[in-house]
């Protein structure tokens, strides 16, 4: 692989061996050639065939053409890693959206060939990513899995970048979900209403750049609804504005099973009824075709674009084939440098000794705290559910570069893990308290009603149905003697704790079926059982707290619960099983001793993922932890996980130091230790704004709580009502301060921005404007920063957000060195969407141009007037500028 290096500016430009007529020359045969082979294909279909070439139901992404010799094509699903089954072939990457803290063109290219090789290699010929979907609420459960954060031009930029990383690699990239999927609370069910310039101007750039900035083989349509129609059945999403004004000739493939009406959707314009097939069958299509209300070449325009889709790719010639992953590094390098480039550092305050705290001494003696720190690397539940095989815990990373292992002590007491609990024995009957484990009473009925069927005791509540295995601190041991794969049964655990710290103890219970559990005789927690989300169904979660105990005294526990289904089958993250642990909500002991304590919180597959959304508090009481904690010591480093943003308000002015670290990939634990110990200088950025309060959110007025998208009531209508006003431009509405901006992110050195000059202060159709300025490291430590670009009309015609970010690009500075950075500008740069006339519209008039670090943070400021009002179209015009779009092509060189 050549190196991808950084430039000042755009970034990286691609190198061509050919001279750029040459090269659209040869692209123009190309194109010439695969239309040949697919018309003569196409000729010889028989309606029949062309119509079961519009669907799939065998496992394959593009069906089989046995006649012409064409076999079906294999896809895979990603997001942090390539999904195999419930595995991952090859690298666990960071999630996509701490891709898009890193604002870096050249990690999301490294990143689409990373990927796009272990697809290959995996014999794969489509990787279903990425997905430019927007981050408009905390509350999301796919927020892991989009790279556009909550503003479209990042997207706008990172997107295509993948695509051509993907691509180059001969694999097909499908961008996702087409449109509007910004929630996961009914998804399947929930009709976004929006309106039409909201959609141009916010949610469309995203995949509106990835068809004229990639050439993405295939956009993916999503469950939802959008103003009526399900987005796989939408015509003027599909029809007039993908493949009419943006000229897409690509392919429009359902998602799972989203076509609900066969009219609808092979009207609307998608291609593939997949991976069921369920609505494009003969039967179902025929008799729209013998009436007349869909014409024969609707029907062989969707066979026409799937050929070409395979054709295309040479897939007609030879598919991949899986073999070995012969080169695992380029994936481990690629999770490496994004988790390096990701992590922000939101606090860093000073100690007792007049420095910050972070970046750490090697010699200083840590506590760790938190389960996260110990284990794999998060990811969240369904679609981005990638387990690495290989990883560096955040644990291991922090003691690698300690100067000696032993300066890292982890406080497992404060640790809720299943595996690890202490339970012993309650003191009647034959069981005494001096053993450990638990009492199970399994019952053949759901109600525990009766003898039960088997007593036994249980090392632990860790149990996997599936597997007939309890996984505890003692081992793997087999559960046996009463039949739990099948069939409804229930069953009673009592047991004894022995806090060894006095307090709260807080205690959490995750279950595919209803549950009660008392604590000294004090319910603690309670489930029904009912599951978020039919479609994609996960284990329930809760937890809960006690009454203060006292240490080393005895208190009864008692859980029961019930299966009532046992078809229950877990995939993506998912569990079929009960598992409980419990842990202390105060530090075991004095920890002031130490010169700091890193405590690792958040999200993973537990409680964040596919079609459901969250709350926006931490769960599992780790909120009022961290109070604990950083009471007993204010040299408190708090490391937030998840795929978005969590509620830090109740904690982060009492910490010392705060980062949000996303879901970091398989080498997250040794970027973090990198960032903490000042081996590297971190230099994410927020590609999300957050909040102080939830309430301040610009979509809070119409999404308060997800719970009212839940059960058998749950609505099914959705308003956009900020409109235009989504994440820093609401809050910029409002005057609203929000906890951390959009764009915000701390290093260990400082920068200074001066001199800013436009080489023209006049737009005009056609021309680019570079916004030129002096960027200089002031500080003692080399880094990385992320410039940005905002435009702010001045007196505007119409109602227009604040100012919008139109440009950016990081730039590495060694200690006290200046480069002069360049930010081109075009006329789509300044203009907004206008319905009536299907257009992008200048007005004539000025327009501020602000430069800064975060949409909060903006010293310099410059003039560009637009002459004259300038009307440009939807389909000639681009979301990037003529520098940026060449910034995020790869050059076949770059493919390994």
């Amino acid at each position: 692989m050549i190196p991808i290096k950084y430039t000042v500016g755009v970034g990286l430009i691609a190198v061509s061996a050919v001279s750029p007529a040459t090269a659209l020359a040869q692209e123009a045969n190309r194109w010439l050639e695969v239309e040949a082979r697919v018309s003569s294909i196409l000729d010889n279909m028989s309606l029949s065939e062309q119509i079961n070439y519009t669907r799939v139901d065998d496992g394959h992404m593009f069906p089989s053409l046995e006649k012409w010799g064409i076999e079906g094509t294999t896809s895979y699903d990603s997001s942090m890693g390539v999904h195999i089954g419930n595995g991952t072939f090859g690298a666990q990457y960071p999630s996509l959206s701490a891709l898009a803290a890193t604002w870096s063109i050249n990690r999301a290219k490294e990143y689409g060939l990373a990927l796009g090789y272990e697809t290959r290699m995996a014999g794969g010929q489509q990787m279903l990513s990425p997905s430019v979907n927007l981050y408009r609420t905390p509350y999301g459960g796919r927020a892991a899995e989009n790279v556009s954060g909550e503003d479209p031009f990042l997207g706008a930029v990172m997107a295509p970048a993948i695509v051509n990383g993907i691509q180059t690699q001969g694999i097909q990239a499908s961008g996702k979900h087409y449109v509007a999927n910004e929630q996961e609370a009914n998804r399947q069910n929930v009709d976004i209403r929006v309106d039409e310039r909201t959609l141009r101007e916010l949610y469309l750039p995203g995949f509106e750049s990835m068809v004229k900035n990639a050439d993405v083989a295939s956009i993916m349509c999503g469950f939802n609804k959008v103003n009526g129609d399900y987005a796989c059945e939408n015509h003027h999403l599909i029809t007039e504005i993908l493949k009419g004004e943006w000229g897409y000739q690509g392919t429009v493939v359902s998602d799972y099973n989203a076509v609900h009406d066969p009219f609808k959707g092979a009207w609307a314009g998608t291609d593939l009824d997949g991976p069921s097939g369920l609505q494009f069958t003969e039967e179902n299509l025929m008799p729209y075709v013998w009436s007349g209300q869909l014409p024969r070449e609707v029907i062989a325009d969707k066979a026409k674009r799937n050929l070409r889709a395979t054709i295309k790719y040479g897939f007609q010639d030879s598919l991949n084939t899986a073999q070995p992953l012969e080169h695992p590094e380029y994936g481990a390098r690629s999770a490496l440098d994004i988790a390096r480039e990701s992590i922000v550092l939101l606090r860093n305050e000073e100690t007792t000794s007049g420095r910050p705290l972070l970046p750490l001494d090697r010699s200083a003696r840590v506590a760790v705290i938190g389960d996260i720190a110990q284990q794999a690397p998060p990811s969240p539940f369904g679609t981005a559910y990638a387990p690495p095989d290989t990883y560096v815990t955040e644990l291991n990373g922090l003691e690698q570069l300690a100067s000696r292992p032993s300066k890292v002590d982890f406080i497992s007491e404060m640790s809720l893990n299943p595996k690890n609990a202490a339970w012993y024995m309650p003191s009647t009957g034959d069981f005494p308290v001096s053993n450990h484990g638990i009492k199970a009473e399994y019952f053949d009925n759901v109600s525990l009603a009766g003898e039960p069927a088997v007593t036994r005791v249980e090392p632990g509540v860790n149990l996997n149905w599936l597997t007939g295995t309890n996984e505890t601190q003692s081992g793997s041991t087999t559960v046996s003697g009463f039949s739990t794969t099948a069939g409804a049964f229930s069953a009673r655990f009592t047991a004894t704790i022995k806090p060894t710290v006095s307090g709260r103890q807080v205690f959490k219970v995750r279950a595919d079926g209803p549950y009660k559990l008392w604590v000294d005789g004090e319910l603690v927690l309670e489930s029904d059982g009912e599951p978020y989300a039919q479609d994609v169904v996960n284990a329930r979660i809760t937890s809960g707290k006690t009454q203060r105990l006292r240490a080393g005294e005895a208190y009864d526990v008692r859980l029961e619960y019930r299966r009532e289904d046992g078809s229950f089958t877990p995939a993506l993250g998912g569990l079929a099983g009960l598992q409980m642990s419990w842990a202390s909500l105060n530090p075991p002991r004095d920890l002031s001793t130490y010169d700091a304590v890193v405590v690792a919180v958040g999200r993973d597959h537990d409680d964040e993922g596919e079609a459901y959304d969250h709350a926006y508090e931490l769960p599992d009481q780790q909120a009022a932890r961290i109070r604990q904690i950083a009471e007993s010591n204010p040299n408190t480093i708090v490391v937030v996980h998840g795929g978005g943003a969590s509620d830090m308000t109740p904690w982060v002015s009492n910490v010392g130091a705060a980062l949000q670290a996303w879901d970091p990939g398989q080498q997250g634990g040794q970027a973090l230790a990198e960032i903490l110990y000042g081996k590297v200088n971190p230099s994410g950025k927020l590609p999300v704004t957050i909040d102080r309060e939830i309430e301040q959110n610009p979509s809070y007025a119409s999404y308060p709580d997800p719970k009212a998208y839940r059960g058998v009531d749950a609505l099914t209508e959705m308003e956009y009502s900020e409109g235009l006003y989504l994440g820093y431009r609401g809050y910029d509405e409002t005057n609203a301060k929000p906890l951390f901006p959009f764009g915000f992110g701390l290093s260990y050195t400082t920068y200074d921005y001066s001199n800013l000059t436009l080489s023209s202060n006049v737009v005009t159709p056609g021309n680019t404007v570079n916004a030129q300025f002096t960027l200089t490291n002031t500080g003692d430590m080399a880094g990385f920063e992320v410039a940005q670009l905002y435009v702010e009309p001045v007196n505007p015609s119409v109602e227009r957000p604040e100012k919008e970010l139109k440009g950016f690009t990081k730039v590495y500075l060694e200690p006290g060195e200046s480069k002069t950075v360049s930010i081109p500008l075009d006329s789509r740069s300044l203009a907004y969407y206008v319905q009536n006339t299907d257009s992008w519209d200048v007005d004539a008039g000025q327009f501020r141009i602000r430069v800064g670090a975060s949409s909060d943070d903006l010293p310099l400021e410059g003039n560009l007037t637009a002459l004259m009002p300038q009307r440009l179209t939807t389909r000639n015009s681009n979301p990037l500028p003529g520098p940026i779009q060449a910034a995020v092509s790869v050059s076949e060189t770059e493919a390994y």
